[in-house]
């Protein structure tokens, strides 16, 4: 069985070898991680900085893709985990999202009205850095009536890592020209820009940093911990939020966020 699954392997792998820089590549990637693993979605999306992100492909039905990408491209893509995981130049390429979720991510809004209406239930990120790319997020997912990966899974993703990502920086370094990325600013967070934007200077800088934080998924304990202050006082900038933007929940500071996305 073993022969039979490295054989399977070998056949699918050297097909995604030889696809690449043709059309046929994202099948064939596809198909190469079906060989080693069950999945529902393989979805490949490339990131340039702050930038809307481009999927490079996926295999998901029309009607599904309108959530899983379209609306993700939108806008909610700032506040995925994946994201910043292709902006974090300075981590592991195998990337799991109940790894790396914030700690109160499960109960962020941008979970219960993006990630929730995917049917995804669990997810995990090969991130490869082409060069015109900041990164490209080979993503492939399990949906809710499937159980989440488990540790063979992981370890058979590992030892396929270094072939997939090198074949994927090979393809999609060649997309869109030569044109090249623009990297990550050091402690720069690329929603901070847009929080800026729509306070229009209401929120102070920090105040804009807890904004960020909150629409994320990071708990008060998580915020000041990430920020270097105290619980207490990430309350007291959240209720100022809060009272300047004439919100009352965390329900209403996503709904905006999205709105002003959308306009923009």
């Amino acid at each position: 069985m073993l022969e039979q699954g490295f054989a399977a392997w070998n056949s699918a792998a050297a097909a995604a070898v030889e696809a690449v820089g043709t059309n046929a590549f994202g099948k064939r990637l596809d198909a190469a991680l079906a060989s080693i693993l069950d999945f529902d979605v393989v979805m490949v999306f490339g990131y340039r900085g702050a930038e809307k992100p481009v999927c490079c492909y996926h295999n998901i039905d029309p009607q599904r893709a309108q959530t899983i990408i379209d609306a993700y491209i939108a806008g909610p893509y700032l506040l995925d985990p994946f994201y910043s995981a292709a902006m974090d130049t300075r981590g592991s390429a195998i990337r799991r999202l109940k790894d790396m979720a914030p700690d109160h991510f499960y109960s962020s809004e941008y979970y219960r009205r993006h990630y929730v209406l995917t049917g995804i239930r669990d997810e995990i990120g090969i991130v490869c850095r082409p060069t015109n790319w900041t990164g490209v997020v080979v993503s492939i997912t399990r949906p809710v009536t499937a159980p989440a990966f488990g540790r063979r899974d992981l370890s058979l993703i590992r030892a396929a890592e270094p072939l997939l990502r090198i074949i994927g920086e090979k393809h999609w370094g060649g997309a869109n020209g030569d044109r090249s990325a623009d990297g990550p600013v050091p402690g720069h967070d690329p929603i901070n820009d847009s929080l800026n934007r729509m306070t229009d200077g209401v929120l102070t800088p920090r105040e804009v940093e807890v904004t960020s934080l909150v629409l994320r998924g990071h708990s008060n304990s998580s915020i000041a911990a990430a920020l270097k202050i105290t619980p207490g006082t990430v309350k007291i900038h959240r209720k100022n939020i809060h009272h300047k933007l004439r919100i009352s929940s965390q329900a209403e500071l996503f709904g905006l966020f999205i709105r002003h996305l959308s306009a923009s």
